[in-house]
């Protein structure tokens, strides 16, 4: 970022970037995935996210190598962001609205409080912790209770209860590769880290759209190209840069609110722009939700000063 504009003016807009980038991300995926095959649009972002990493680290005249032994901890981390989240992610929102979607990947910092707290060398839940883990799941419980007791579709789509079943296994992907990632340590260059990771999935999706038959079945059209090209240069790369900067330069509490701002605006972009609604139960679901992740982040991140979202470079939606 410039150094020419004041400090709080950089973080305003880098708070901004975050907030919007990674909040509209769930609406470009839904827009992405009606027009092409999950693995394609999973495989294009990710090829076009590294392409434009690889052409800025060959113009800043930056090394893509990575110390000895983290290349293939770079892949299966970034295997576990890009492919089985990215992934797993456009599927399950082709099942449930946008907004509905990123309420139920909100629960990503839940999941990882609880992982953390049963492997070695993690930190153990506080109370607040628990009342916010408690608070979530019965969010989730809300948000769902709908479609469970009339046994029919939400707003519209077929397969709701699958969808959430799909989009807690994007949220899993993501958390366990957040979990092993502060356990790698790694000490390669932020950017190129982050273009081996999303590297690597780019490579994987492809294989798999290709082994699928996806690339048969895609049928390019401005609304998808475009969705695409915003997933891969405003959600992985712009956003990336902004959550960096501020993690460089605000306090880790500030940061992190991130993790249940980020549901709200796509909610409201859900709304806005895709004609989505919730009902009453659900919109009441939505705080709940959003409640119970705002207490497990904040008592984590007060406690021990260590980020419950993830390192710098995994946090790539």
């Amino acid at each position: 970022m410039s150094s020419k504009l004041p400090k709080s003016t950089l973080v305003l807009l880098a708070f901004a970037s975050v907030y919007l980038f990674w909040g509209s991300t769930y609406m470009a995926i839904h827009i992405a995935g009606e027009h092409l095959p999950v693995p394609v649009v999973s495989g294009a972002r990710s090829l076009v996210t590294t392409l434009v990493i690889l052409l800025i680290c060959l113009a800043r005249k930056k090394s893509l190598r990575v110390p000895k032994g983290e290349a293939w901890k770079l892949v299966l981390v970034g295997l576990l962001f890009m492919s089985g989240n990215n992934m797993l992610l456009t599927w399950g929102e082709k099942m449930v609205p946008s907004g509905f979607a990123s309420l139920i990947v909100s629960t990503m910092p839940i999941m990882i409080a609880l992982m953390e707290m049963v492997l070695p060398g993690g930190d153990a839940l506080n109370k607040r912790g628990w009342a916010g883990t408690l608070l979530g799941t019965l969010g989730i419980v809300m948000l769902v209770w709908p479609s469970l007791h009339r046994g029919a579709a939400l707003a519209g789509y077929s397969r709701p209860l699958l969808g959430v079943l799909v989009l807690l296994g994007a949220a899993l992907s993501f958390g366990i590769g957040s979990v092993l990632s502060r356990r790698f340590h790694f000490k390669a260059d932020t950017l190129v880290a982050t273009g081996w990771q999303i590297g690597a999935a780019g490579l994987f999706n492809a294989a798999v759209a290709i082994g699928s038959g996806g690339l048969h079945r895609m049928v390019w059209t401005w609304p998808g190209f475009g969705a695409v090209v915003y997933l891969s240069i405003f959600g992985s790369l712009f956003g990336l840069v902004a959550f960096t900067y501020l993690l460089q330069n605000v306090a880790v509490t500030k940061v992190a609110t991130y993790a249940f701002v980020n549901p709200v605006i796509a909610v409201l972009l859900g709304v806005l722009f895709l004609h989505e609604r919730l009902a009453k139960t659900e919109i009441l679901g939505m705080a709940v939700v959003v409640c119970g992740v705002a207490i497990v982040v904040l008592s984590r991140v007060n406690r021990t000063k260590r980020e419950i979202v993830g390192m710098a470079g995994d946090a790539v939606e």
